[in-house]
């Protein structure tokens, strides 16, 4: 009796493991309802699907303010303060999305932009920033730093 005790005991503990790894994976199905239809070996793919799309989108847009500001781009009329970064609305239309932007180079725009007619010059990417060039008519260009920046109409 006491070594079939033991014997059901032994079963039990051995099986509590896949017991909460089962549970596991249904509470989390009952949370995300993506669980439900795609597997992790499916999800991990769409991610790194998504990722791709991302990276190529990001691209063409960082291609697209390039061939803008190689041509005749309008100069800065208004500087639109924003929650997560500014806004620059162009003479043409156009207006560059700085998100990202320190306070200091804000306080830079805001000084120069009534008093010279800044047009975006160039862009350039580091590794965790980009360099947007504005020049004005009076004098050296003024570089600003911001996390991301997009073009839009």
């Amino acid at each position: 009796m006491v070594v079939t005790l033991l014997a059901i005991a032994l079963v039990v503990a051995a099986s509590m493991p896949a017991v909460a790894v089962r549970r596991r994976r249904l509470r989390r199905m009952s949370i995300d309802p993506i669980a439900r239809v795609l597997g992790v070996r499916e999800f991990a793919e769409l991610d790194g699907h998504l990722e791709a799309v991302a990276r190529t989108e990001r691209r063409r847009l960082e291609e697209e303010l390039v061939r803008y500001l190689a041509g005749r781009a309008g100069h800065v009329v208004v500087v639109r303060k924003g929650r997560s970064g500014i806004a620059l609305e162009l003479s043409d239309g156009r207006c560059l999305a700085l998100r990202g932007i320190s306070c200091r180079a804000l306080a830079l725009l805001d000084r120069h932009t009534p008093v010279d007619l800044l047009r975006p010059e160039s862009v350039a990417r580091d590794a965790l920033s980009c360099r947007l060039r504005l020049r004005g008519l009076a004098g050296p260009g003024i570089d600003i730093h911001a996390r991301d920046i997009a073009l839009t109409v």
